[in-house]
């Protein structure tokens, strides 16, 4: 069996962890990468609900870099550019683009299904235990509070377990990410526990919920 979410289609076409913005957050797959690294698939075709989607990231969505890095949300904990640059925009997505190649993840853009304009990032990461992964994602400013986050995560985690064979998702949330929490269980993600004082963002300490999510593989 494989896990699924509600309303996914394809599209055709040890130590102190900082915590991401949204989530702190693999697999061998495919073809070779770099030093003999099995580089991992990007969905084939993209993944969409009809209204939102996610893909691979272009040099086209360098503006939502751009809008990116002006919110200190985001850029405490991640590789967002701090002062933005076109070049440094840039640098970015192609940074993106080295997870897969690496073979260290998959980081995808999320973007308006309709007009395919970037709002955000989904990145899956290996985690060095064999068959589990971190998930994290954010959403530039302008684009909240239409639920793309929760499309995100939904379109992402059944092809992450089944694709990337996972055995195990999992995110880290502080205890104030209210937002966070409520899009996690509504993608079927379990609260497992609390990690004290895991995480630190713009220098304090915080306790991180443990939220994941097995394949129906593993829970047979």
């Amino acid at each position: 069996m494989e896990f699924r979410a509600p309303g996914v289609q394809r599209r055709v076409g040890g130590g102190r962890v900082r915590a991401r913005s949204a989530h702190a957050v693999g697999l061998r797959y495919g073809g070779e990468g770099d030093a003999g690294v099995s580089a991992l698939p990007y969905p084939e075709p993209a993944l969409t609900d009809g209204r939102i989607g996610i893909r691979r990231w272009s040099e086209g969505d360098v503006d939502c870099v751009r809008e990116a890095s002006s919110d200190p949300r985001i850029v405490d904990g991640t590789t967002v550019p701090t002062a933005f640059t076109h070049d440094d925009g840039l640098a970015f997505i192609r940074r993106q683009w080295s997870r897969a190649e690496s073979g260290t993840g998959v980081a995808q853009a999320i973007v308006d299904a309709t007009t395919d304009v970037a709002v955000g990032l989904v990145a899956v990461t290996l985690r060095p235990q064999p068959g589990v992964a971190g998930l994290g994602y954010w959403v530039v400013p302008s684009a909240r509070g239409r639920g793309a986050a929760a499309a995100a995560v939904r379109l992402v985690t059944p092809w992450a377990l089944n694709s990337l064979g996972l055995q195990r998702l999992e995110a880290w949330v502080v205890p104030q990410n209210i937002a966070s929490q409520r899009v996690l269980r509504g993608a079927g993600y379990l609260e497992e526990g609390r990690l004290r004082s895991f995480l630190t963002s713009g220098g304090k300490v915080s306790d991180a919920l443990v939220f994941s999510v097995i394949s129906s593989r593993e829970a047979q």
